[in-house]
């Protein structure tokens, strides 16, 4: 049983990277780390502190100024080689798993020509993860209408290649979709699953059971389910980390 916790918890708080992991070194074995904020591990002194902890990682794409979807070219080419930036710190922290957001579009008229980019890109990315250790993985998006792969699409997925899908679970609630996402053949790509919950209306990224995501439903696949559970919530919700962990250990049990 693989159960983390990501460093979104504390983002936009005012503890430190330090002070998250030795908080969570003492409940987890496994970290997702982040690109923003007080937890940005792109910081050449948060580098430094990920080795001092008897922690596993996984990392976060950064949550603004990437489009891997644009259909401007230089936008795009500007999001697909900080990718390669992001990779790099991957690699020194030893990360397992990168998570990136496929981007997004805001008007429908140019939708056809952000799914080209983001299959450009999505080829592009196999060729790159070639030369590096770490798992790119796309994550599945909350249900706001400009968002990219809120769906497993077809014209998406038969595009992956070897990049793997992590699963957020409450994205797919927001979405209504679950059910698709934990198919026998889409659930192969999933690599990594994101695990909270919410009231079906917003992304509030809460503990489990403080939403309305029928969790027992789907234990018995999401115990199946490759790769780390982590448990990703805001940081409203950090005095029930240690009820998130237990309930999702009981979950997984």
């Amino acid at each position: 049983m693989k159960i983390g916790v990501s460093c979104s918890v504390f983002l936009d708080s005012k503890i430190t990277l330090t002070d998250a992991l030795n908080f969570l070194e003492k409940r987890v074995k496994y970290v997702e780390l982040l690109c923003d904020g007080n937890m940005n591990i792109m910081k050449k002194e948060n580098i430094e502190v990920v080795d001092s902890y008897n922690l596993k990682y996984t990392l976060h794409c950064p949550l603004t100024d990437l489009n891997l979807s644009s259909f401007r070219e230089k936008i795009r080419l500007v999001s697909l080689d900080f990718v390669k930036d992001i990779l790099q710190i991957a690699n020194k922290v030893d990360s397992s798993i990168l998570v990136l957001h496929p981007g997004y579009c805001v008007f429908k008229d140019d939708y056809s020509m952000a799914l080209e980019s983001l299959i450009k890109t999505l080829k592009e990315l196999n060729r790159i993860q070639e030369e590096y250790s770490t798992k790119i993985t796309i994550e599945n998006m909350p249900s706001y209408s400009m968002f990219m792969f809120r769906e497993p699409d077809k014209e998406i997925f038969e595009h992956l290649g070897d990049i793997k899908i992590t699963f957020d679970i409450g994205h797919a609630f927001l979405n209504k979709n679950i059910e698709d996402f934990l198919d026998r053949d889409v659930v192969k790509k999933i690599a990594h699953t994101h695990i909270h919950d919410n009231n079906g209306d917003l992304d509030e990224h809460l503990c489990i059971g403080k939403g309305k995501i029928p969790f027992e439903d789907y234990r018995n696949r999401l115990k199946k389910i490759k790769g780390i559970k982590m448990i990703e919530m805001q940081n409203k919700s950090i005095r029930d980390i240690d009820r998130c962990i237990e309930y999702l250990k009981n979950l997984l049990e």
